[in-house]
């Protein structure tokens, strides 16, 4: 049967070395407990001991760890030193887990982190400070995965991040009422980056964003999203200050569904637009592609791709233009699965003056059968009925 004490003891001894810093977890270490020699390695050494153990640097005498047993285990304190200089401290439970206030020092004695642990897991508020004492960090984490929120601030104490709870979590250490929009109005906050150039603004309403712009470095808007609870909106820009991209969801679906997404060139033209929309097929609501079109410079549509459920297929019609924005062809497909598509029906192909010039006629298994091809003054030039070996003969009326 394993010793439980003696088990425990190795155990959180292994942790504790793999905590350290690789050159003092390969330093020579002498450890005691109420000035007896005792080995953290060998149970047998520790048991029924209750203390602080403490270990220096066999080679130079500094301070490396101080931790506390109760009858040989593992329970209380924990520090750690760095050239004889505390470093971190906190407390571990009959588990081996961090239980408790744990806190991280600067070499000038500075807190630079202080935060509470419940059997391993952070729990609560966590505050974070610059080794010159100024306020880095607070944040909060609850129980529920949503309970949480931060605030971070630049060596210069500018705001540089903001996480919104649910309500406000980081009084009295930070005003996330305020900065979040909790107190019945919107708010206004900017974030900089830590050489101080403005990087993003939001407006907060109850927790929620309902709009941020995230900048360029020559401080022109990147992107600028929207969210009126029904749908949210975004907008890329060029450094420039051209619109290169535009999307929308619908925030109602959850979760939230695309519902149109546009590209632009750097001229500022149009250059493809996609729509959503839910469609039920196979007794499932799903929100599906149900238009891509493309467009020339000039403005003139340039291609148009439909999409719809007929019975048990998914077709997809295809329409391409000339710049002048007269139709070239027009074609039908069933899609059988990525990248594989059936072509069926009439298939069209025109001149630009208008005229047809080409028709195939493809059956239901994506054959071709006949094809019909005309001068762009309409004159029939050719009238075929094509085999599935490729070979053809002049259709029979």
């Amino acid at each position: 049967m394993i010793n439980n004490s003696a088990y425990i003891a190795q155990r959180a001894f292994v942790l504790l070395i793999s905590a350290i810093g690789c050159t003092s977890a390969l330093a020579v270490e002498d450890c005691e407990i109420n000035k007896q020699s005792v080995n953290p390695a060998n149970g047998s050494t520790t048991a029924g001991k209750t203390g602080i153990m403490k270990c220096v640097e066999r080679d130079t005498g500094k301070l490396v760890r101080e931790q506390e047993l109760r009858a040989g285990v593992y329970i209380g304190v924990v520090r750690y030193y760095n050239d004889g200089v505390l470093t971190k401290e906190y407390s571990v439970n009959e588990r081996g887990n961090t239980h408790g206030k744990l806190r991280e020092f600067a070499p000038n004695g500075q807190v630079l982190r202080e935060e509470n642990n419940e059997n391993g897991s952070t729990r609560g508020l966590i505050r974070e400070w610059y080794p010159n004492g100024v306020l880095k960090k607070v944040a909060f984490i609850g129980e529920n995965p949503k309970e949480k929120a931060s605030v971070r601030y630049t060596p210069d104490k500018q705001l540089s991040e903001v996480e919104c709870g649910d309500k406000a979590l980081l009084a009295p250490h930070a005003n996330d009422a305020a900065l979040c929009g909790f107190q019945g109005k919107p708010s206004q906050v900017q974030l900089f980056s830590d050489s101080g150039r403005l990087r993003s603004q939001f407006t907060f309403l109850a927790g929620v964003s309902q709009q941020s712009t995230y900048f360029h470095d020559n401080g022109k808007p990147d992107t600028v999203e929207v969210n009126n609870g029904k749908q949210k909106t975004r907008k890329q820009y060029s450094d420039k200050g051209v619109l290169r991209k535009e999307l929308a969801w619908n925030v109602t679906e959850k979760p939230i569904a695309i519902e149109r997404e546009v590209d632009y060139h750097e001229s500022g033209s149009k250059t493809r637009e996609q729509l959503f929309a839910f469609a039920d097929k196979d007794g499932r609501r799903q929100n599906r592609l149900v238009s891509d079109n493309s467009f020339y410079l000039n403005g003139q549509a340039k291609r148009s791709e439909k999409f719809s459920i007929e019975g048990k297929d998914d077709i997809k019609e295809v329409r391409n233009y000339f710049d002048n924005g007269k139709m070239s062809s027009l074609e039908r497909y069933v899609y059988e699965g990525r990248y594989r598509e059936r072509p069926v029906g009439v298939h069209q192909s025109f001149a630009q003056n208008g005229t047809l010039v080409r028709e195939s006629h493809y059956d239901e298994r994506g054959r071709i059968q006949r094809e019909r091809s005309w001068d762009e003054s309409g004159k029939l030039l050719a009238d075929d009925q094509v085999f599935e070996d490729g070979s053809r003969k002049a259709f029979a009326k």
